[in-house]
Formats: C-alpha cells, structure tokens, sequence
C-alpha cells in the first residue's frame, strides 16, 4: 500500500478542474435551454404567420361571397371590413384582460420548455451519479482486496 501525501498544488488544480466543468456545464445547460425557447419563439411565430396568412384568404372569400350576394364586390369588402372592425372593438373592450391571460400563456410555456431541460438535466446528473457510485464502490473493493494481499 503506498502513502499518498497531501499536496496544496494538486488539490488547487483539482478544485480549478472542478470550477472550469462547472462553468462550462453552465453556458452548455443555458445554450440548451435558450436554443430550446427561441425554437419555440420561431415555431409559434411561424404558426402566427401561417394563421394570418388564412384569415387573409378567407376575408378575400368572404369578400367576394358578400359581394354576390349583395350585388356588388365594394359592398362585399366594405361587409368584411365591418365584421373585423367590430371584432376589433371586441378585442379593444377586454384588453387588459386577453393581454393578462396571454402573457400567462406565454410565461408558461416559456417556462415550461425550461423546466423540462432542468427534469432532463437532473435525470442525467442522477444517472451519472449512479453510474459513477457503481464505480466508486467497485473500486472501495478493489482497495479493500489489495489490503488483504
């Protein structure tokens, strides 16, 4: 059995190693985290995109199908414009109200895609964990085995 001896030096290196993984597993965990909220950022904005795009083509149809039915394509549009015009002004009287209930829906769901990196992380950490105690005791083992020869 050989004496190990304690030595300042190493165990500074050792707790430098200890502090630069540390960092590092920091800025790789936000990356993670942050690549995963702006994918859904883009995502929901790609969905706004689309959604506005169909509302266009239907207001177009709507337009156009008022507009036979009422004789003319002016009175059709002008119909269409009414109708948003008063579902603006819907909007317009519950204000405070949609902009707190969407500002939680997006609190959430921002919230929700960090939280499931942070249950992702945590089950890697216990797997390394449990992985690495495996190892630890079959090296106290080992330990233990060369002290009896």
């Amino acid at each position: 059995m050989s004496d190990q001896k304690f030595s300042f030096s190493g165990s500074f290196q050792k707790a430098k190693e200890y502090i630069d993984t540390q960092v590092e597993l920091l800025k790789l965990k936000t990356i993670a985290r942050m690549g995963r909220v702006i994918g859904t950022l883009v995502l929901d904005a790609t969905k706004l995109l689309l959604t506005l795009i169909v509302v266009f083509f239907l207001s177009l149809a709507l337009g156009f199908f008022l507009g036979e039915l009422l004789g003319s394509n002016a009175l059709g549009f002008l119909l269409t414009g009414a109708i948003f015009f008063v579902i603006l002004l819907i909007i317009r009287a519950f204000e405070p109200k949609l902009e707190a209930k969407f500002m939680d829906l997006t609190i959430r769901r921002v919230l929700g895609k960090w939280q499931e990196d942070e249950e992702f992380f945590e089950e890697t950490q216990q797997s390394k964990d449990t992985y690495e105690g495996a190892n630890t005791f079959e090296g106290q083992n080992t330990q233990s085995d060369n002290k009896t020869t």
